[in-house]
């Protein structure tokens, strides 16, 4: 049932949402490994955000993508017990569903050049965003300007000359063209990684992650990337 899996492998969580008004909310992921797997169940470590354990309880139902090499594979699992080896806290998960190949095309990143800004939101706004899962229309604090630098449905990689900390909520603006369209976005994203390029101190790389964007631009987007690469084939091909 579990051949496709390897210890040591990444595991990527969310909990399975259960009420309606926690749909317009954004996810909580939580980062594992696989630490052994038995006959009828895998046994992960319990997650850890910022050094701090993240203790998940028994029965709670988890969105979850298992990876192994370059495949990623989703069930939807429970944690049936929970335990420690060592100094190591863990958990077991058993399938409430098949294990599935999962086909993330969406975040196929494809390189580009579009300008874009971006805007850190205060505290209320952070709180209506919580809320309600979208951002006001107006930010009040200032826009920062960057380049992006490659895109896909998941998120996206900007040059700029502003560090973010880890995990800042933060609205994108930018516009892409599809099928001759042109569409302006402003989207809630989350900074995952941010850093001073080490061929240039005045530049830095930052990584976003978009929470809880609409399908609509979820889906404008992955076209936008698609139409690119069908561009580029057709370049090399010197059609």
């Amino acid at each position: 049932m579990f051949e496709p899996l390897v210890v040591g492998g990444k595991v990527e969580a969310y909990k399975k949402n259960t009420r309606l008004k926690e749909e317009s909310s954004p996810r909580e992921q939580f980062l594992s490994q696989i630490m052994d797997i038995k006959e009828n169940c895998i046994v992960c470590t319990m997650p850890v955000n910022k050094g701090k354990l993240i203790v998940l309880e028994v029965g709670m139902e988890l969105e979850v993508y298992f990876y192994s090499g370059k495949n990623v594979y989703k069930a939807d699992c429970i944690i049936s017990s929970r335990g420690k080896e060592g100094n190591i806290f863990t958990m077991e998960l058993k399938l409430e569903t098949p294990l599935k190949k999962f086909q993330r095309r969406e975040y196929y990143r494809q390189e580009c050049a579009i300008e874009a800004g971006v805007t850190m939101i205060n505290e209320d706004e952070l709180e209506h965003f919580n809320k309600t899962g979208k951002l006001p229309e107006e930010l009040e604090m200032p826009e920062e300007k960057g380049v992006i630098i490659d895109i896909s449905g998941g998120g996206t990689r900007l040059f700029m000359n502003k560090q973010y900390e880890k995990d800042t909520v933060v609205g994108v603006k930018f516009s892409i063209t599809t099928g001759g369209r042109k569409k302006d976005m402003n989207l809630p994203a989350k900074i995952v990684l941010s850093f001073r390029k080490s061929n240039d101190e005045n530049i830095f790389d930052n990584r976003l992650q978009f929470i809880n964007i609409k399908r609509e631009d979820t889906e404008d987007i992955v076209k936008y990337v698609f139409e690119k690469q069908r561009l580029m084939r057709q370049k090399e091909r010197g059609m």
